[in-house]
């Protein structure tokens, strides 16, 4: 594949990546309100916790996750790759890194982002959530002592500000709940940025080499697998959160849930095959697109009023994201390099 065909696969992908995890966000916010998760009457009458109806998010968190991991392994299953997954796990230093980062990730990320979108709206749970890269970068800074750029610190700080104004002075449809769902939001950005740097952290001070060579699909399959389990066994429990899964089952819910696991599947797929043709900055800043695609969707699907407060601040914390990961200097030396080819 020539350098140009390379960039606009890569470039196709990466805005795939937006679209698929935007409307993964307003589609599972939308589930939100089935009388299930908003009418406790109706939920109590079917044996649902009091407990788990306030913490639903985590009982629909448990389907999304446990289907992504389905699609993810039929994936692989088909390419005859799924048994190397539970090697990975078993057998390297980075499947167990990928393990500890996925509890990190999923059952604290995942489920504080769906509990943002429902206390906040998928608009606004969304837009905050893309600032993840850059807090992540602050932590990589302060404990694996990676360099910032000044360009770098720069896109932070506008991607910050955005996601500061957003929270300082909300417009439209805001329910009471708005600051709690930030506050969510604010934690399922530490969770996924989290999850980068403990990956990070036991690549850097592990020694030896793995025996196992993984790609990046199955390092995706196994923090699934983790996730599912994680939820399954320890986060459901805690919630009472049983009879409430079943009766998004009996309800035929479920199979909503598996459609839209789809979405999360192909964000993941997507955004892996997109880095590997663009790189990751490009690849991390169209990611953030996700943004504004749930603002769009939310607006044309459902009819969500969009204020232009949200608006503004949502197109000036993806700039942000932009900034921070593209160095201008990087791309110009490769259109150089492409020239005299």
């Amino acid at each position: 594949m020539d350098r140009e065909k390379k960039l606009r696969k890569g470039l196709l992908l990466g805005i795939l990546v937006g679209i698929a995890w935007g409307l993964d966000g307003v589609l599972m916010g939308r589930l939100g309100l089935n009388s299930i998760f908003t009418d406790s009457a109706y939920a109590f009458s079917k044996g649902i916790s009091e407990k788990s109806f306030l913490y639903s998010p985590l009982v629909t968190a448990f389907f999304h996750e446990s289907f992504c991991f389905l699609w993810v392994a039929v994936v692989l299953l088909y390419h005859k790759q799924l048994k190397q997954v539970f090697q990975l796990l078993f057998t390297t230093k980075k499947g167990k890194a990928t393990a500890i980062a996925a509890l990190v990730g999923s059952p604290i990320g995942m489920s504080a982002y769906l509990l943002a979108i429902k206390y906040a709206t998928a608009p606004y749970a969304s837009s905050i959530s893309v600032i993840y890269p850059g807090v992540g970068a602050i932590l990589s800074y302060l404990i694996l002592k990676e360099r910032l750029s000044l360009r770098a610190v720069t896109g932070i700080a506008i991607s910050l500000t955005g996601s500061f104004m957003l929270g300082f002075r909300p417009t439209g449809d805001i329910p009471d709940t708005f600051l709690k769902g930030i506050l969510f939001a604010v934690i399922a950005v530490f969770g996924w940025a989290s999850e980068g740097v403990i990956i990070g952290f036991v690549m850097k001070y592990s020694k030896g080499e793995d025996h196992v060579e993984a790609t990046p699909q199955q390092c995706l399959c196994l923090r699934y697998f983790i996730s599912m389990i994680a939820y399954a066994l320890v986060v459901l429990p805690a919630i009472q959160g049983y009879p409430m899964a079943k009766e998004i089952v009996t309800s035929g819910l479920v199979v909503r849930y598996a459609m839209i696991a789809i979405l999360g599947a192909i964000t993941y797929l997507s955004w892996y095959k997109a880095v590997d043709l663009v790189g990751c900055a490009m690849g991390t800043a169209l990611n953030s697109t996700a943004a504004l695609w749930t603002i769009i969707f939310s607006a044309v699907l459902f009819g969500s009023k969009i204020s232009l407060w949200l608006a503004i601040w949502g197109v000036v914390i993806v700039a942000g994201v932009f900034v921070f990961a593209i160095d201008p200097k990087t791309r110009k030396k490769n259109i150089s390099n492409k020239k005299q080819k």
